[in-house]
């Protein structure tokens, strides 16, 4: 695979967002949301990609399971209006189903074809199966799950910053914003664990639940990356001032530390 496969598909990818543009505001903008979020994750595993020093071909193959990652988000929030996979369907599932009937990869080998395959529908899981799969698809699974959280990470945090998107309902799950924060995702948290999204009843919840993302994040770049931004500080400033939250930033804080200390 090379730079002219990933214009193709690009291009491809292009023209059939194109045929989701919809005359309903809501839809419209989440499209365009989806659109512009699958171009950012396309530059950051890149980034990611590069930072463990992949060839050219291999950047490419990362690039093109940036690219089709999310194919499914868009026929998703047509249909049931919500990116929350419980109230409508599994979008990665979906997103692999559409990717093999439209045959827009069969002309590439079939390793390559099995690792994009694999990383999409990965690329939202709990966990990477991966005493399941080999090695490679593994190591592309962790690069579109790391350059897809820092992307969300960035839109959720300029969201509540007023600099991205004005008010939309759709990032947020539709969740009531309720003073509260879950008991068990704190807990999760303080036990170094990724919180479960069947745990998240709010909007407090929801951010809590992208904190415990740190847990499932696998290259020295995206930590970097993650500093750098200040996107966990960004998101502490949206949730209560709670001893449970005082004591996640707290356990963060300290696990964060000494994962720089390990990698330096």
């Amino acid at each position: 695979m090379d730079k002219k496969d990933f214009y193709y598909f690009r291009a491809r990818f292009r023209r059939y967002v194109a045929r989701f543009i919809s005359p309903d505001p809501l839809i419209q903008k989440n499209i365009r949301l989806k659109a512009d979020h699958t171009k950012r994750v396309c530059e950051n595993i890149r980034l990611l990609a590069r930072a463990e020093t992949l060839g050219e071909k291999e950047c490419c193959l990362a690039e093109v399971i940036a690219l089709f990652h999310d194919l499914g988000r868009f026929e998703q929030f047509s249909k049931y209006k919500t990116f929350k996979d419980s109230d409508s369907e599994d979008h990665a599932a979906l997103g692999v189903r559409v990717l093999k009937e439209s045959g827009i990869i069969s002309h590439l080998p079939r390793k390559e074809q099995h690792i994009i395959y694999k990383a999409i529908e990965y690329h939202n899981r709990m966990q990477i199966p991966a005493e399941e799969e080999n090695e490679e698809v593994v190591f592309y699974s962790k690069l579109i799950r790391d350059a897809d959280k820092l992307d969300i990470l960035k839109l959720i945090t300029e969201h509540y910053e007023g600099s991205g998107t004005s008010s939309n309902p759709a990032l947020e799950l539709y969740l009531p914003d309720s003073p509260a924060c879950s008991e068990a995702i704190i807990r999760d948290i303080l036990n170094n664990r990724m919180a479960n999204i069947s745990d998240v009843k709010n909007i407090n919840d929801v951010n809590l639940l992208r904190l415990s993302w740190v847990f499932d994040l696998n290259f020295p770049e995206t930590f970097v990356q993650l500093e750098r931004q200040g996107y966990l500080e960004k998101i502490y400033a949206t949730l209560p001032n709670t001893e449970g939250v005082r004591r996640v930033r707290t356990h963060l804080k300290a696990h964060l530390g000494a994962q720089k200390k390990e990698r330096n």
